[in-house]
């Protein structure tokens, strides 16, 4: 139901048109910032298309056998197609790539799958799963043209397209190309320009914008009863609208990981870099891409902070209880904050892009400690 979705009235208001002119296109791509909830309005439209009781206010009734058979996420009537790590299938036709998986990258994204049943904002991350892979489309495209069942329509979200190589674009764009009518295609993206314009030009488009600080407050309310009202504040701000930034940063303890990273900020500046390297290592170490990448976001934060602390600017500030800190900061060590942010940037394109970690952050902290200088007294 709609009431599953937190914001996005516009675009709730679009699909219901949409709905409503019983006019639904083959394929849509809604985009818009990381982790707003693309994948969660997908999966409610979806129970809306096939809905067996759809009320007044156009809205799905979540208790019919069809609402339910699209909450279990992949059905006959609905599949979710995301990332999955290289499996004995890779590169052989028609094969299922879900039941190639290794047992333990089966049972893993068996869990993942569970999780963002019981919470559609969840992202679905698989170590190792870099890629949706080219078998994933196949699959797709030996179910799509299979007879469904009457009066229905066969619906796949696929999820973070922007993660399909050449070969899975290709493969796709044979789908959209001549789709079967009983179906819908709903692709997902935060960085649609990375994906092909014969994806894009055979797509209708919806955008989605960042959350509201309400309204990542109020989830975090329903989700936290135990949180202050100032906790929930803080946090809310921390996120920039994006409740999956929101639910990571509650799944770590950014507070502990903030002051550790300012602590590596300050050894920079005055460690040779075989310390620096030694850093590094800490930071990889576990071969964690989505750890090392919200480190980098972290000190993005942390010198975007910078900026408004040294413009009088306070009220924007982000990591508000440590405004003392990043005062003293702004004051004692002298750093060109936009061209700083300007290389935390290349360096998360650099691991999103799968170029070796180390060599990444060598590269990063090298450069930090070129713009990172003591004021001397």
């Amino acid at each position: 139901m709609w009431k599953n979705i937190y914001g996005h009235k516009k675009v709730i208001e679009t699909l219901k048109k949409i709905y409503k002119s019983k006019k639904i296109a083959n394929a849509y791509i809604f985009f818009g910032p990381e982790g707003i909830g693309k994948d969660a309005m997908a999966i409610e439209f979806a129970k809306l298309i096939n809905c067996d009781n759809v009320d007044d206010e156009i809205e799905a009734c979540d208790r019919c056998a069809s609402c339910k058979q699209t909450q279990s996420l992949y059905s006959s009537l609905f599949k979710i197609i995301t990332a999955l790590p290289a499996g004995s299938s890779d590169n052989k036709k028609d094969s299922d790539p879900i039941n190639n998986l290794s047992k333990s990258d089966y049972e893993y994204y068996l869990t993942e799958l569970d999780e963002k049943r019981k919470n559609p904002y969840h992202r679905i991350n698989i170590p190792g799963a870099n890629f949706i892979r080219i078998d994933s489309i196949r699959q797709l495209k030996n179910d799509i043209y299979l007879k469904g069942i009457k009066g229905k329509k066969k619906i796949y979200l696929i999820s973070r397209a922007d993660m399909m190589n050449i070969e899975s674009y290709n493969s796709l764009l044979k789908i959209l190309e001549e789709p079967p009518g009983d179906s819908l295609l709903i692709l997902t993206t935060s960085r649609i320009n990375s994906l092909p314009a014969t994806i894009i030009g055979r797509c209708q488009k919806i955008k989605f914008n960042p959350l509201g600080i309400n309204e990542i407050e109020d989830y975090l309310r329903n989700i936290r009863h135990d949180f202050t009202e100032e906790e929930i504040k803080f946090y809310s701000r921390l996120s920039e609208g994006s409740i999956v930034k929101l639910l990571n940063l509650l799944n770590t303890n950014y507070v502990e990981l903030r002051d550790n990273i300012v602590d590596m900020l300050r050894n920079i500046i005055t460690s040779s870099y075989i310390s620096l390297s030694n850093e590094i290592k800490k930071i990889i170490e576990n071969k964690d891409k989505d750890r090392i990448k919200y480190i980098l976001q972290i000190l993005q934060l942390w010198f975007r902070d910078v900026i408004y602390v040294t413009n009088g600017k306070n009220e924007y500030v982000i990591n508000i209880d440590r405004i003392d800190v990043l005062e003293k900061f702004s004051k004692n060590i002298k750093s060109n904050c936009y061209k700083i942010i300007n290389f935390l940037e290349d360096s998360l394109r650099d691991i999103e892009i799968n170029i070796n970690p180390e060599l990444a952050l060598n590269k990063l902290f090298f450069n930090l400690k070129g713009e990172l200088e003591r004021v001397k007294s």
